[in-house]
């Protein structure tokens, strides 16, 4: 409907802004947050299929929730609120291309793997935990970027690892551990 839209985390919720017109830029929706609360500084989103997928990385009460947009600019609809999965998670990232998501750093592992055939109903296809020798500060997979199911984790002090998730077995293809003034590996 020629709208562009921008989404932003605040401690109290998400904010779904029309910046279609960028000097005259509004709030359309507001979706406020599981746990609206200062405590919460930290929130993720990717978008796949006019779905809005969205995470939480304090608290002990967040959530998956995943936001129908396809009525955008009418009204929007929260259409899976859950912590099945889990209730928290640092990072999300969708690959559109092969309709998985992966959940970084959640509550309870390293590396979430989802199914989105349907959008709607996660699916949850495996734990990624082969960094799981390493301590667990350096062994956290803090951040992802997926395609074509090959996935390049920054992994905080570990460094940095590329991973071919297109097999049962998923395999390290790749890795960069070590390098001058390395740091934390945040993003990538």
């Amino acid at each position: 409907k020629n709208k562009e839209y921008a989404i932003i985390g605040s401690t109290a919720g998400t904010h779904i802004f029309d910046i279609s017109d960028p000097s005259n830029s509004y709030e359309a929706f507001f979706i406020e947050g599981e746990v609206p609360d200062a405590q919460i500084i930290h929130r993720d989103y990717h978008d796949y299929n006019g779905y809005l997928y969205m995470v939480a990385d304090e608290g002990f009460e967040s959530k998956l929730r995943i936001v129908n947009m396809n009525y955008l600019p009418d009204s929007v609809s929260v259409v899976y609120n859950s912590n099945e999965f889990f209730k928290r998670a640092h990072n999300i990232f969708i690959d559109t291309s092969t309709a998985k998501m992966y959940a970084c750093g959640t509550d309870y592992t390293f590396m979430d793997i989802f199914s989105l055939a349907n959008p709607i109903e996660p699916n949850y296809i495996m734990t990624y935990d082969d960094l799981d020798d390493l301590p667990v500060s350096d062994g956290y997979v803090h951040d992802v970027y997926v395609k074509n199911d090959t996935a390049y984790l920054n992994a905080g002090n570990a460094g940095l690892f590329i991973v071919d998730f297109s097999l049962n077995n998923p395999q390290i293809i790749a890795s960069l551990t070590q390098y001058p003034n390395k740091g934390y590996n945040h993003s990538g």
